[in-house]
C-alpha cells in the first residue's frame, strides 16, 4: 500500500477496536496498550474518542474498555440490507424457544465471515452475543459449518490463506487437521466448537445456501458446558439442520442470491 494513501491514525483506531472483538469482559488501558502495541497516552486519547461517539463503552473511570453499541449498529447496517437477517429472524427465535440457548448468524463476507444478528436466551447464565464479531475458520461452528460447504478451488485458498491462531487448548491449528474437520462436517451437515474458542462453552452450527445453492451462512446456537451434554448436542443438531434447511428453502423461494 503506497505510504501517502496510508491513514496512521485510522489504522490505529482499527487495531484498537479489533483488539476489543473477541474481549466481550473488556480490556483495560494498560492491557488494550500491551497488546496493540501502542503508547498509554495514545491509546487513551484514542479511545476517549470513540467512548464519545458510541463506540467503546467503560462503566467507570479506569475500568475496562468494551465495545460499544454502535458498532451493534454499524454491523445491522452494513447486514440488514441483504435481507438474509429479516428471513433468518424466526428460525434463530425458534431454536432460542426449543433450547433456551442463544442462537446466532453468522454470514460469509467475501473470505471473511461476521456475526450479524444473535438472539439471546433469557437464562441469567448465558454466553454473550459477540454481534459484528468475525468468524474463525478453523475454530467457531459457524466457521466450520460456512468453510466445509465452500467450492473445492475456494476452500483450497480459505485455507492457504488462513491464520490459524490458538484460541484454547483444544483449537485445531494444523492445516491438515482443519481440513479434515471441514471435511467431517461436510459428511455430518453440522459443525461443532467444543471448547475451541471459549473454555466452558460449546457451539453447533448448520450451513445457509442460496438460491444458486451456495454457501452464504450459518446458523448456530452456543451452550454453557455445565448445560450440554451429547443426547443435547445430537438435538440441537438435527434441529439445526433442519431450521437451515428451511431458511434455505426460503432463500431460494425468494431468489435470494449472495
Amino acid at each position: 500500500m503506497a505510504k501517502d494513501h496510508y491513514i496512521e491514525l485510522v489504522g490505529k483506531v482499527v487495531t484498537l477496536l479489533e483488539t476489543l472483538r473477541d474481549e466481550p469482559e473488556g480490556l483495560s488501558l494498560q492491557e488494550l496498550s500491551d497488546r496493540a502495541g501502542f503508547v498509554k497516552s495514545s491509546a487513551h486519547r484514542i479511545l476517549n474518542s470513540l467512548k464519545k461517539h458510541g463506540y467503546v463503552e467503560q462503566e467507570s473511570v479506569g475500568g475496562p474498555y468494551r465495545l460499544g453499541l454502535q458498532v451493534m449498529t454499524l454491523a445491522r447496517g452494513l447486514n440488514g440490507r441483504s435481507g438474509l437477517v429479516e428471513m433468518a429472524k424466526p428460525y434463530l427465535r425458534e431454536m432460542v424457544e426449543t433450547f433456551d440457548e442463544s442462537a446466532y448468524l453468522a454470514v460469509l463476507r467475501g473470505d471473511r465471515g461476521v456475526f450479524v444478528e444473535v438472539r439471546e436466551t433469557r437464562r441469567d447464565f448465558r454466553l454473550v452475543g459477540p454481534l459484528g464479531a468475525e468468524v474463525h475458520f478453523h475454530a467457531t461452528a459457524a466457521g466450520k459449518a460456512m468453510a466445509a460447504f465452500l467450492p473445492p478451488s475456494r476452500q483450497a485458498g480459505l485455507l492457504k490463506n488462513l491464520k490459524a491462531e490458538q484460541q484454547t487448548a483444544k483449537t485445531l491449528t494444523r492445516k491438515s487437521e482443519i481440513e479434515q474437520e471441514w471435511e467431517k462436517v461436510r459428511r455430518q451437515g453440522y459443525a461443532i466448537n467444543n471448547e475451541e474458542t471459549i473454555v466452558g462453552a460449546v457451539f453447533l452450527a448448520a450451513p445457509v445456501f442460496d438460491a444458486h445453492n451456495e454457501v452464504c451462512g450459518s446458523v448456530s446456537v452456543g451452550v454453557p458446558k455445565p448445560r450440554y451434554s451429547a443426547e443435547l448436542g445430537k438435538k440441537i443438531a438435527e434441529h439445526l439442520k433442519d431450521v437451515c434447511r428451511r431458511l434455505s428453502e426460503t432463500l431460494e423461494a425468494v431468489g435470494y442470491t449472495h
